[in-house]
């Protein structure tokens, strides 16, 4: 591998951030607020081809107020008043076939740490583990395009797992035009029938999902940048009646910005806030992001 492909690796956080919150945040017995992938930063998808495997570890967070809610008619009206707090750490390993030099490949493993509290809600522990693969090529030498996809295993703590089996799939990508930084993705998420205890059985709505991200690097070490988010997500279905169940289409649109500071080659943070700015029937998004990797 080039050097200099490798020094690009470790400043993009060396990871394809997979970082799906509507499986973590959204559950039969707690309600939250997130957008899927919402965490990616600028750079997120600018990954090497023809390189030696390498390894990247990952600890992400976001904490999220449920304040303020959109209602049916998009209306922002009092919300649930919970608090949520998610991390989850990842391990990726990076690796590629000597047949298929100029195409890179991975296989990541995420486990999130949940925490959700608020009037009668109090509910922590380990969510739903995700593993996936992802590949990818660069049209051109500062660009790439890639797919990847995803499972999320129903194993998790009962007060926080999803009950359900899902995945996600997700085409990325990203262009590099000097100091700025354009970075992106857009995907669907489906998932199984969801089985309750004392209740009917759910099979919920599919999730489709955008995010943009445009960085500008203004100091070796220091790169600001703006976010936005969508997501829509069909209506649930009663798997005994067949019926749909009231309210529970739900959409999205948020928008923010943040800071990425470039530590060191194998090192670096990012730190962003966002808030929705329109939507309905889900609380309205006003979080605070951080990540920080490291590779080897």
């Amino acid at each position: 591998m080039q050097k200099t492909t490798w020094v690009i690796s470790k400043n993009t956080l060396a990871a394809f951030t997979a970082i799906i919150f509507v499986f973590l945040a959204f559950s039969s017995r707690v309600e939250a607020s997130n957008i899927p992938l919402a965490v990616i930063g600028p750079h997120e998808y600018a990954l090497p081809v023809n390189y030696e495997p390498f390894n990247a570890v990952a600890q992400y967070a976001f904490v999220q107020t449920d304040n303020m809610a959109f209602d049916s008619t998009g209306k922002r009206v009092a919300g649930p008043g919970t608090f949520t707090a998610v991390g989850f750490t990842k391990y990726v390993r990076f690796f590629t076939f000597k047949s298929l030099p100029d195409v890179g490949f991975a296989w990541e493993f995420l486990e999130p740490e949940i925490s959700i509290q608020g009037p009668h809600v109090s509910a922590t522990g380990l969510g739903d583990p995700l593993t996936g693969l992802a590949v990818w090529m660069k049209p051109s030498k500062n660009s790439t395009l890639g797919v990847q996809s995803f499972l999320s295993i129903p194993v998790g703590n009962d007060a926080v797992s999803d009950k359900t089996w899902g995945s996600l799939t997700t085409i990325v990508g990203d262009v590099q035009l000097g100091d700025l930084d354009i970075d992106g993705q857009v995907g669907a998420i489906f998932k199984s029938t969801r089985h309750q205890s004392g209740t009917n059985d759910v099979n919920p709505g599919s999730t489709f999902h955008a995010n943009l991200r445009a960085g500008y690097r203004v100091h070796e070490y220091l790169e600001p940048f703006l976010a936005v988010d969508y997501q829509t997500t069909g209506t649930s279905t009663d798997d005994v009646t067949r019926m749909d169940i009231a309210n529970s289409a739900s959409s999205e649109l948020t928008a923010g910005g943040g800071l990425m500071i470039h530590f060191t080659n194998p090192m670096s943070l990012t730190m962003r806030y966002d808030y929705g700015i329109e939507g309905k029937n889900t609380p309205v998004t006003n979080a605070f992001y951080f990540k920080i990797a490291y590779v080897w």
